[in-house]
């Protein structure tokens, strides 16, 4: 979701390609960092900002990617934590009227063997619990990568990140290119305007 400067690097974020499809009548605001976690979020004033917000405001919330580096321990939360940070957040936003839209991460274009592996273990079906009962909207990102991933093999996957080299993919480490994340931003946008939610749908150009 992070917003990479043009000058600095070949790598854009998602949100960054989202904004052509926005109305003009919304004010987007992109407060993603590279390497967070819900731990980070919180550790990091993450809760003090969500405390300036409205009801006007729509958080998307994509986390989960950075959670399960159990080697980083400034990232990491165990799963019991990680529903339960994740939950604090939403409660935190609540409490401000704050509407929530949670976002699983996205897959990653990690090919053994040809066969595209599952590197997010169970933390990409805790949010989908946490959404559910939580009763908020979620953005299966995870769901729509991973199909759209599994159409590929990693030669034909390579044109939409900046690097797929072995050795950064062994580390989990990866960035979407310009085409990439505009692709990406095309399956929010489809999804949104697959929600039955009329306050999320106005958020798009009619």
């Amino acid at each position: 979701m992070a917003t990479y400067g043009a000058d600095s690097t070949e790598a854009r974020g998602w949100v960054q390609m989202l904004e052509q499809y926005l109305s003009p009548k919304v004010k987007l605001t992109n407060d993603a960092k590279l390497g967070i976690s819900a731990k980070v979020f919180m550790d990091n004033q993450g809760m003090k900002q969500l405390a300036k917000q409205s009801a006007r405001t729509i958080l998307f919330l994509q986390l989960g990617t950075n959670d399960l580096k159990e080697y980083s321990q400034a990232q990491y939360s165990a799963p019991d934590a990680f529903i339960r940070r994740v939950q604090e957040i939403i409660a935190a936003a609540y409490k401000n009227k704050v509407n929530v839209l949670l976002c699983t991460p996205l897959a990653q274009p990690y090919y053994k063997e040809g066969v595209l592996i599952d590197r997010l273990g169970s933390y990409t079906e805790m949010i989908r619990h946490i959404a559910a009962y939580n009763h908020v909207g979620l953005l299966d990102l995870e769901q729509t990568t991973r199909e759209w991933l599994q159409g590929m093999t990693e030669q034909e996957a390579a044109k939409y990140y900046v690097t797929l080299d072995e050795n950064a993919l062994a580390n989990g480490e990866y960035q979407l290119n310009e085409e990439g994340a505009t692709v990406v931003a095309g399956m929010v946008r489809d999804a949104i305007v697959n929600t039955n939610s009329k306050k999320l749908k106005k958020i798009l150009k009619k």
